[in-house]
């Protein structure tokens, strides 16, 4: 009896032991990973290597799923490939910040979200999106509101950033580039600094080459090192032209800058952002050649990478670091991959870092573009109608739009948006950036052409003809400025549209993005002057008259064949004939005619903007 309770005891006393033993596992296992879900990046310890093992770069789709607890908000967004260690941060403090909410993330390859946006616009059209979505917080958002049934549809962020006390500790030109006439649709998640060059300085050193601090030394700096057998430009082609016009508009900032400064040149890209730039003006008919030319030098065959259509962004970065090629061009999120990637630091191109032999990686503004902000701003879009994730989604924005929120987020990606940030920051370049950021004057800003600038229809039309710029060399530059004259012409017609809503400017009343405010707004009432018409829309330049005739006659084979579905109604010739009639033969009398008669103004004005907007590719 006394052997049975014996070998009884003996059992319980091993159960018991054997519970300790699973309780204290389960304890330690807690105890790690909520250390490791709830660490800040200051005391971020993994190490650029160890983070190159978790995934692939290369992986399609990274889809990561966490348990639903009370409420799970979908964010879709084209960071998976890119960041997949700052989402997971982001992921585990989401949930203990706002306990009983989670995050599962849809990540889409392709820089710019160049896959994402047409996943998200699919969605909108087929009323089934939900949860939350990536976007850049300029002007491209406006393309979402103007698809959604009515603007309220995408949710207004102004009064919850306000409430988070974004407004007196945020950083203000942020802020006022990615407000629409005092209207927020997305809310930030970090700021960027766009139009940048990446080099490797030791390529440099080792044929004693200059650092190019204007725009003549990086031509000759090209020359050099392509007469010395170096591949000079590391410029991408599988995001189909993204990387291009990223190029081209550095190049056009930089030249404009020569002819007006820093805050001209600003001025002039604020202009494009709009689409209302001059081309029959002779100076920027000259900027744009000089950029058209430089341009194709830079990308032709013995300058660029070999095999440039199927790199990526990334991997063109990583032949600038191993020394296969020299520059590229972009914004600090090369500093971020690179760091993420490639366990290498980006330093800026000052002393005392100059000095260094060891440096694989610099950065600086574009040649010739210092003094000028271009900025970039990724965010958070939420939509309102249909959508059972709202409360979690607001969460999860106000999360990440927090200082800590920021803080752990911009610990690789780009800055914080608040203006009391310290340097937590992961590369040197980051906080050269982020004190640029805090200290340019206002008319000095301007959004990056190729993230954000343009809505997404124009955006993706006009990648394509950057391909085509590279692809056909000089021959083509007649069709690209006809081309880029039709970009700006749609480029128009969105933001009438986008003003017709109330959203006709980037900024806040008083306060316009760039210190710039386009021609149709009321500089005193800040409302919509619809009596305005770009002059180019009845004066085209004579000498993209053939070209911008060639471009339709494009689209027209193209349709013949079946490989484009768009459908022009009215011959594009046409309208060439008519324009042509206005411009030749009774100028002065059409334009008395406008002017005394404003219902012709009107007829002019309002049915051409609602008829092109409708018909898109009727845009000249």
């Amino acid at each position: 009896m006394r052997r049975s309770k014996d070998k009884k005891y003996r059992a319980l006393s091993r159960t018991i032991i054997a519970i300790i033993i699973v309780v204290i596992i389960i304890a330690i296992a807690g105890g790690i990973g909520g250390y490791y879900l709830s660490r800040p990046p200051s005391s971020i310890s993994l190490t650029s290597s160890s983070i190159t093992s978790i995934t692939s770069p290369t992986s399609s789709i990274i889809t990561s799923t966490t348990s639903t607890v009370s409420q799970v908000v979908d964010f879709i967004n084209p960071w998976g490939a890119e960041d997949p260690v700052g989402l997971k941060w982001i992921q585990g403090n989401f949930s203990l910040y706002y306990p009983g909410y989670s995050v599962q993330y849809t990540s889409l390859p392709g820089a710019s979200g160049v896959e994402e946006r047409y996943v998200v616009i699919n969605d909108i059209e087929a009323g089934k999106l939900q949860g939350a979505f990536w976007a850049h917080g300029g002007p491209e958002v406006l393309s979402y509101v103007e698809l959604l049934p009515n603007p309220h549809d995408l949710y207004n962020m102004t009064p919850l950033l306000a409430q988070e006390g974004l407004f007196q500790k945020g950083v203000k030109q942020a802020l006022i580039a990615i407000s629409y006439n005092g209207t927020i649709f997305g809310a930030p998640t970090n700021v960027h600094r766009a139009e940048e060059l990446y080099f490797n300085p030791q390529i440099l050193r080792k044929y004693n080459l200059p650092i190019p601090t204007n725009l003549s030394l990086l031509i000759y700096d090209t020359q050099q090192l392509e007469a010395h057998g170096i591949t000079p430009w590391a410029v991408s082609g599988a995001e189909g032209g993204y990387e291009q016009l990223h190029l081209w508009f550095a190049i056009f900032l930089s030249v404009a800058a020569q002819y007006y400064g820093a805050a001209g040149a600003a001025k002039l890209s604020n202009e494009l952002m709009y689409g209302v730039l001059n081309l029959d003006n002779a100076t920027i008919q000259k900027i744009i050649n000089q950029t058209d030319n430089i341009f194709v030098q830079f990308v032709s065959p013995g300058s660029v990478i070999p095999s440039w259509q199927s790199q990526s962004i990334w991997s063109a970065l990583a032949m600038v670091i191993k020394g296969q090629a020299v520059f590229e061009a972009g914004g600090n999120w090369l500093a971020e991959y690179a760091a993420i990637w490639y366990n290498t630091t980006t330093y800026p191109a000052i002393q005392p870092y100059l000095n260094w032999t060891n440096i694989t990686l610099m950065a600086m503004p574009f040649p010739g573009t210092q003094g000028i902000y271009v900025i970039d701003v990724d965010s958070i879009a939420i939509p309102t109608v249909n959508n059972p994730q709202l409360q979690a989604a607001i969460n999860f924005v106000k999360f990440w739009t927090s200082y800590e929120g920021q803080k752990i987020w911009t610990y690789y990606k780009g800055v914080s948006i608040w203006a009391n940030a310290t340097d937590y920051y992961a590369t040197p370049m980051q906080w050269y950036d982020y004190q640029a950021l805090l200290h340019t004057p206002l008319q000095n800003f301007t959004w990056a052409f190729a993230d954000g600038t343009l809505f997404d229809d124009v955006f993706y039309y006009l990648i394509s003809q950057e391909l085509n710029l590279q692809e056909q060399g000089a021959s083509y530059i007649p069709t690209f400025n006809a081309a880029l004259l039709k970009a700006e012409n749609m480029t128009f017609h969105e933001w009438q549209l986008a003003a017709k809503e109330g959203f006709g400017f980037v900024g806040m009343r008083g306060e316009p993005f760039g210190d710039y405010l386009p021609p149709w707004v009321n500089p005193t009432t800040y409302t919509y002057n619809s009596s305005y018409m770009p002059s180019f829309l009845i004066h085209p330049p004579h000498y993209l008259i053939p070209y911008l005739k060639e471009l339709s006659q494009g689209q027209y084979k193209a349709q013949k064949t079946n490989t484009v579905v768009n459908i022009n109604i009215l011959p594009y010739s046409a309208i060439i004939t008519i324009l042509l009639y206005l411009d030749e033969i009774n100028k002065k009398h059409i334009e008395h005619f406008l002017i005394k008669l404003k219902n012709i103004s009107f007829f002019l004005n309002h049915f051409l903007t609602s008829f092109l907007s409708l018909i898109p590719n009727l845009y000249l």
